[in-house]
Protein backbone atom coordinates (compact mmCIF):
# COMPACT_ATOMS: atom_id res chain seq x y z
CA UNK A 1 0.00 0.00 0.00
CA UNK A 2 1.34 3.31 -1.05
CA UNK A 3 1.57 6.35 1.49
CA UNK A 4 0.77 9.41 -0.09
CA UNK A 5 2.06 12.89 1.61
CA UNK A 6 -0.90 14.89 2.37
CA UNK A 7 -0.69 18.80 1.95
CA UNK A 8 -1.02 21.13 5.05
CA UNK A 9 -1.44 24.46 5.80
CA UNK A 10 -3.37 24.77 2.08
CA UNK A 11 -5.39 28.21 3.34
CA UNK A 12 -2.01 30.04 3.69
CA UNK A 13 -0.53 31.86 0.82
CA UNK A 14 3.21 32.39 0.44
CA UNK A 15 4.69 35.11 1.64
CA UNK A 16 6.73 37.08 -1.57
CA UNK A 17 8.12 40.18 0.25
CA UNK A 18 8.98 40.09 3.38
CA UNK A 19 6.14 39.36 5.81
CA UNK A 20 3.71 40.27 2.93
CA UNK A 21 2.09 37.84 0.18
CA UNK A 22 1.95 39.58 -3.19
CA UNK A 23 -1.48 40.96 -3.05
CA UNK A 24 -0.84 42.56 0.42
CA UNK A 25 2.14 44.20 -1.00
CA UNK A 26 0.61 45.34 -4.13
CA UNK A 27 -2.13 46.97 -1.98
CA UNK A 28 0.33 48.43 0.19
CA UNK A 29 2.35 49.77 -2.50
CA UNK A 30 -0.42 51.26 -4.35
CA UNK A 31 -1.41 53.04 -1.08
CA UNK A 32 1.95 54.76 -1.25
CA UNK A 33 2.41 55.61 -4.39
CA UNK A 34 -1.15 57.28 -4.61
CA UNK A 35 0.32 59.08 -1.44
CA UNK A 36 3.43 60.16 -2.68
CA UNK A 37 2.07 61.61 -6.15
CA UNK A 38 -0.39 63.45 -4.19
CA UNK A 39 2.46 65.55 -2.37
CA UNK A 40 3.47 66.40 -5.26
CA UNK A 41 0.22 67.14 -7.25
CA UNK A 42 -2.08 68.94 -4.47
CA UNK A 43 -0.93 71.39 -1.12
CA UNK A 44 0.07 69.69 1.88
CA UNK A 45 -2.93 69.37 3.82
CA UNK A 46 -4.73 67.93 0.98
CA UNK A 47 -1.89 65.81 0.14
CA UNK A 48 -2.26 64.06 3.80
CA UNK A 49 -6.13 63.75 3.50
CA UNK A 50 -5.43 61.97 0.95
CA UNK A 51 -2.59 59.99 1.71
CA UNK A 52 -4.12 58.64 4.57
CA UNK A 53 -7.40 57.87 2.67
CA UNK A 54 -5.64 55.80 0.33
CA UNK A 55 -3.29 54.22 3.06
CA UNK A 56 -6.66 52.94 5.58
CA UNK A 57 -8.04 51.38 2.09
CA UNK A 58 -4.64 50.08 1.26
CA UNK A 59 -4.44 48.68 4.98
CA UNK A 60 -8.09 47.74 4.95
CA UNK A 61 -7.50 45.85 1.53
CA UNK A 62 -4.52 44.09 2.90
CA UNK A 63 -5.02 42.41 6.19
CA UNK A 64 -8.81 43.33 7.08
CA UNK A 65 -11.11 39.72 7.64
CA UNK A 66 -14.37 39.65 7.45
CA UNK A 67 -16.06 36.13 8.76
CA UNK A 68 -12.98 34.07 7.03
CA UNK A 69 -13.01 36.42 3.50
CA UNK A 70 -10.61 38.51 2.67
CA UNK A 71 -11.93 42.22 2.15
CA UNK A 72 -11.43 42.34 -1.34
CA UNK A 73 -13.67 39.65 -1.78
CA UNK A 74 -16.45 41.23 0.32
CA UNK A 75 -15.92 44.42 -1.31
CA UNK A 76 -16.72 42.31 -4.75
CA UNK A 77 -19.58 40.56 -3.26
CA UNK A 78 -21.44 44.02 -1.97
CA UNK A 79 -21.10 45.93 -5.35
CA UNK A 80 -22.15 42.18 -7.21
CA UNK A 81 -25.16 42.17 -4.49
CA UNK A 82 -25.87 46.19 -5.87
CA UNK A 83 -25.43 45.83 -9.32
CA UNK A 84 -26.90 42.22 -10.40
CA UNK A 85 -30.46 41.49 -11.03
CA UNK A 86 -31.76 39.95 -8.03
CA UNK A 87 -34.35 36.69 -8.62
CA UNK A 88 -36.30 36.01 -5.26
CA UNK A 89 -37.07 32.45 -5.45
CA UNK A 90 -38.85 32.15 -1.82
CA UNK A 91 -42.08 34.31 -3.11
CA UNK A 92 -44.19 31.18 -4.60
CA UNK A 93 -46.38 32.14 -7.39
CA UNK A 94 -50.53 31.86 -7.22
CA UNK A 95 -51.99 30.17 -9.65
CA UNK A 96 -55.43 30.79 -10.54
CA UNK A 97 -57.13 28.52 -12.00
CA UNK A 98 -61.36 28.31 -12.84
CA UNK A 99 -63.17 25.28 -11.75
CA UNK A 100 -65.35 23.66 -14.00
CA UNK A 101 -68.82 23.12 -12.94
CA UNK A 102 -69.33 19.99 -14.95
CA UNK A 103 -66.14 18.42 -13.44
CA UNK A 104 -67.64 18.98 -9.84
CA UNK A 105 -71.06 17.50 -11.33
CA UNK A 106 -69.29 14.76 -12.43
CA UNK A 107 -67.51 13.76 -9.46
CA UNK A 108 -71.26 14.12 -7.59
CA UNK A 109 -72.03 11.59 -10.05
CA UNK A 110 -69.58 9.07 -9.36
CA UNK A 111 -69.81 9.65 -5.49
CA UNK A 112 -73.31 8.59 -5.65
CA UNK A 113 -73.14 5.48 -8.00
CA UNK A 114 -70.04 4.01 -5.71
CA UNK A 115 -70.93 1.18 -3.25
CA UNK A 116 -70.16 1.68 0.56
CA UNK A 117 -67.66 -0.96 -0.16
CA UNK A 118 -65.62 1.44 -2.70
CA UNK A 119 -66.09 4.61 -0.35
CA UNK A 120 -64.53 2.67 3.17
CA UNK A 121 -61.39 1.56 0.80
CA UNK A 122 -61.41 5.78 -0.38
CA UNK A 123 -61.62 7.14 2.91
CA UNK A 124 -59.36 3.87 4.31
CA UNK A 125 -56.98 4.86 1.88
CA UNK A 126 -57.02 8.71 3.03
CA UNK A 127 -56.50 8.03 6.30
CA UNK A 128 -53.77 5.66 5.48
CA UNK A 129 -52.02 7.97 3.58
CA UNK A 130 -52.82 11.46 5.91
CA UNK A 131 -54.37 12.77 3.16
CA UNK A 132 -57.12 13.93 6.01
CA UNK A 133 -56.33 12.33 9.11
CA UNK A 134 -53.06 13.49 11.12
CA UNK A 135 -52.60 11.71 14.51
CA UNK A 136 -52.03 13.80 17.20
CA UNK A 137 -48.89 14.32 18.93
CA UNK A 138 -47.67 13.08 21.85
CA UNK A 139 -48.61 14.71 24.59
CA UNK A 140 -47.11 14.59 28.12
CA UNK A 141 -49.23 14.27 30.57
CA UNK A 142 -48.06 16.86 33.41
CA UNK A 143 -45.80 15.56 36.08
CA UNK A 144 -44.14 13.34 33.50
CA UNK A 145 -40.63 13.02 33.54
CA UNK A 146 -38.26 14.15 30.31
CA UNK A 147 -34.57 14.02 29.33
CA UNK A 148 -32.51 17.22 29.98
CA UNK A 149 -29.28 17.64 28.27
CA UNK A 150 -27.27 20.13 30.38
CA UNK A 151 -24.89 22.40 27.75
CA UNK A 152 -21.82 19.71 29.12
CA UNK A 153 -24.02 16.49 27.18
CA UNK A 154 -24.93 15.10 30.28
CA UNK A 155 -28.78 13.45 30.22
CA UNK A 156 -30.91 13.66 32.98
CA UNK A 157 -34.43 12.68 34.15
CA UNK A 158 -36.35 15.36 35.39
CA UNK A 159 -40.10 15.78 36.29
CA UNK A 160 -42.01 18.14 34.40
CA UNK A 161 -43.99 20.92 36.20
CA UNK A 162 -45.80 24.17 34.27
CA UNK A 163 -46.33 26.70 36.12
Amino acid sequence: MSNFQVPQFIDRKPKIVGFLTLPQFLYVAGAALVGYISFYIFNFFIAVIITTVFGLIGVAFAFVKINGQEFPQVVTSVFGYFWQPRLYTWQRQIRTESINLDKVEEIENLRSRMSLQEKLKSAALSVATGKFFKPKENQKKEGEFETVVFLTGERREAKKVDY
